[in-house]
């Protein structure tokens, strides 16, 4: 019986949130050996980017796009689809509009994008919003949601009520040979408690009162915190900016992009997030894979994530009053094993990505199931394929 053909695509595998959550996503479907899967990037990738975690049974294909858009790329990719002819094409982040002449051209090709963000942030232009509103509407394209707040805001943005909510998930981490090499530096020596922050510095995540939270902590507070921040920098400026006003502080560390998170999450007292907004973010999962105990502010799945003073702690508001008192919350609990224990069962049953796996077949199959209908022969060819 032939495989069914599935394409995620994506502008490129650079060390984001989306990109690890599609290679993730890639690497299980691939173990359904009725599942032939490609991974298109449009960009190429340098040696820094998340290729070489993909599993031997995805097929890779880049397109080697540079930065802007390029007719050359929009032109072979769509070629390329003619003639592959998957089953379904499910686009992330800026890949959607490369997809415009296919999606008009093709009528056996099931269509989805996924929405990482919040919805006005992710696709912010008018043109391109009605372009997508289009496609949404008419159900050429399935929206696809990664949380309540998600779904809220497709639904304000757009006026639309179609989307599907598959939350994003991440395979159980593992520890590697540099834990203790990380534990030496970090735990064994220097200040009393250890806080992570992993995310881009970028605007939205609001490091800048991350950095004046744990200031002042250290102020005040007789123990101490060291807050080591890990993440590529997208906003130069605003990069200035922090490290000027850590300037001569030992405890603040930039760390930039790292590999091993696992090692860091596994020493970690505290997982810190303090953003304006967030979609549902992948570093938060990979801080509950471990039972690194979350100190986030309530904004986008974040509150859906996380059950205040079960599975973490949530700040009031956004306010830098509030979050550190969370963070207090946090660092003074004497609940801390229990709270561990509750992160990673909660983890296990919510945010595995063998869960998200299944529910993106699940819905794969249903709407190629429903299109031909329940007992077509095209049906019939995919039969009990993602049971």
């Amino acid at each position: 019986m032939p495989k069914i053909r599935i394409v995620q695509i994506i502008g490129n595998l650079s060390r984001g949130g989306a990109e690890r959550f599609v290679v993730d996503l890639c690497n299980q479907m691939a173990r359904n050996t009725r599942c032939e899967i490609y991974l298109v990037s449009l960009m190429d990738n340098g040696a820094e980017g998340f290729v070489k975690d993909l599993d031997s049974r995805v097929k890779y294909v880049s397109f080697r796009k540079k930065a802007g858009f390029s007719l050359k790329v929009f032109l072979k990719l769509t070629i390329w689809l003619k003639n592959l002819h998957p089953a379904v094409v499910h686009s992330h982040l800026n890949s959607s509009e490369y997809l415009f002449l296919y999606r008009l051209y093709s009528s056996r090709t099931l269509f989805f994008h996924t929405i990482h963000n919040v919805a006005r942030e992710e696709c912010p232009g008018f043109w391109l919003k009605n372009l997508r509103w289009i496609f949404y509407r008419f159900d050429k394209v399935k929206p696809v949601t990664i949380s309540e707040n998600g779904r809220e805001t497709y639904r304000t943005y757009y006026g639309l009520d179609n989307d599907i909510l598959i939350e994003n998930g991440r395979p159980s981490l593992k520890t590697t040979e540099h834990l203790e090499a990380l534990s030496d530096r970090y735990k064994k020596y220097g200040s009393n408690f250890l806080l992570l922050h992993i995310g881009r510095i970028s605007a939205e995540k609001n490091q800048e009162m991350l950095i004046k939270v744990v200031q002042k902590f250290n102020e005040t507070e007789k123990v101490k915190c060291k807050l080591l921040l890990i993440g590529e920098v997208q906003d130069r400026p605003l990069y200035m900016r922090l490290i000027k006003l850590a300037a001569g502080d030992p405890n603040i560390e930039f760390k930039g992009a790292q590999q091993h998170i696992a090692d860091y999450l596994s020493i970690a007292d505290a997982f810190c997030l303090s953003s304006f907004f967030e979609g549902m973010p992948i570093s938060l999962i990979e801080a509950m894979a471990v039972g690194c105990i979350p100190v986030c502010t309530p904004v986008g799945g974040m509150k859906e994530m996380i059950s205040d003073g079960h599975t973490g702690f949530l700040s009031e508001d956004t306010r830098m009053e509030s979050y550190e008192l969370a963070l207090k919350r946090a660092l003074y609990s004497h609940q801390k094993q229990a709270l561990k224990e509750n992160i990673i069962r909660h983890f296990e049953t919510h945010f595995h990505i063998e869960i998200s796996a299944k529910r993106h077949l699940k819905t794969y199959q249903q709407l190629l199931d429903q299109r031909e209908g329940p007992r077509s022969a095209f049906a019939l060819q995919y039969e009990s394929k993602f049971k």
